[in-house]
């Protein structure tokens, strides 16, 4: 029988294997919080159930069977946070504790309903892969935003999923998808001078060390930065414009869309934004009340405006 805490060993393999880190019982303890000899113990439970390969002082492997339940763990614990935060409003600090319960209690219909729900999105809101059904996806390779050089723009690829961190990227406007330069780092502690989507922001060493970039050339980043932000509607402070570009939802909400006004190309205007809750929305000079998720639903463009700011309303 597999339980939940077998689950939860093989979701720490899989996202270690995610991360290219060698899988070893000590970073196995530090990923389960746990002692090495706890670590080892679940190791040959694990090995007796035939879905890992182990031998003390070496590194542990998953079976094809072992892959297969940590990529299935691993999908719904990012269903849900998707779900957590895009439909019913949860900021991306919140997410994660609750998807560790839910990701255990999920049956096979849920986890294809979820997946519906959401348009098959494909990351989670920090920006980690959500895996094909029974297999884990291959990740491209991306570089630490600490190990930047000055003058070298980047892409936010993926965060680390702590509470405290994603609090603070929050205030500086640091999710998936920000344009980022580096301005200069200080040499005494390594303090980063950054460009978040044109603000100017100072950002921690360590916090630095917990998000993932994609690196980007002299001209990519220059295209980078003509094109407009693209984000949902939910994420728009007030007093901001936007466009919209597109709908990450199903036929029944697109059509209720439509026939409030919100199709591609109107202009909106955010009204009002409160936290976790809906928002009013002036579109073809009406005044529309949208729920959370419906707002994250819709995709919106801008040019420039409050990036850093939008990011306080979540």
């Amino acid at each position: 029988m597999i339980t939940q805490q077998m689950e939860e060993y093989l979701e720490a393999i899989g996202k270690l294997e995610e991360r290219g880190e060698a899988v070893t019982t000590s970073a196995l303890a530090r990923e389960c919080k746990v002692s090495q000899p706890t670590v080892t113990q679940m190791l040959h439970r694990l090995t007796e159930q035939g879905l890992i390969r182990y031998a003390p002082r070496k590194e542990v492997s998953l079976t094809e069977a072992g892959r297969a339940l940590a990529a299935t763990v691993i999908r719904r614990h990012r269903l849900w946070e998707r779900f957590l935060h895009d439909v019913l409003g949860l900021r991306w600090d919140q997410v994660h504790d609750q998807a560790c319960r839910l990701e255990h209690a999920t049956s096979p219909e849920v986890e294809r309903r979820l997946a519906q729900t959401l348009g098959d999105s494909d990351t989670c809101p920090h920006g980690h892969a959500i895996p094909g059904t029974g297999h884990l996806d291959a990740h491209p390779a991306t570089m630490p935003l600490a190990s930047l050089q000055p003058a070298q723009s980047a892409l936010i690829d993926k965060v680390e999923e702590d509470s405290a961190l994603l609090r603070r990227l929050d205030v500086l406007g640091i999710r998936p998808g920000a344009l980022v330069q580096v301005e200069a780092v200080a040499p005494e502690d390594g303090t980063l001078t950054l460009t978040v989507d044109g603000h100017r922001q100072t950002m921690d060493r360590a916090s630095a060390e917990q998000v993932a970039t994609a690196p980007l050339s002299a001209a990519e980043a220059q295209a980078a930065a003509a094109m407009p932000e693209r984000l949902p509607l939910g994420d728009l402070a007030p007093g901001d414009t936007a466009t919209v570009a597109e709908f990450l939802a199903g036929r029944g909400l697109v059509a209720r869309c439509l026939a409030l006004g919100f199709t591609p190309g109107a202009e909106v205007r955010m009204v009002q934004n409160l936290h976790g809750g809906p928002v009013i929305v002036l579109v073809r000079d009406t005044r529309v009340a949208l729920g959370r998720g419906e707002a994250q639903k819709i995709i919106v463009t801008r040019s420039g405006g409050s990036h850093g700011q939008a990011n306080g309303v979540h």
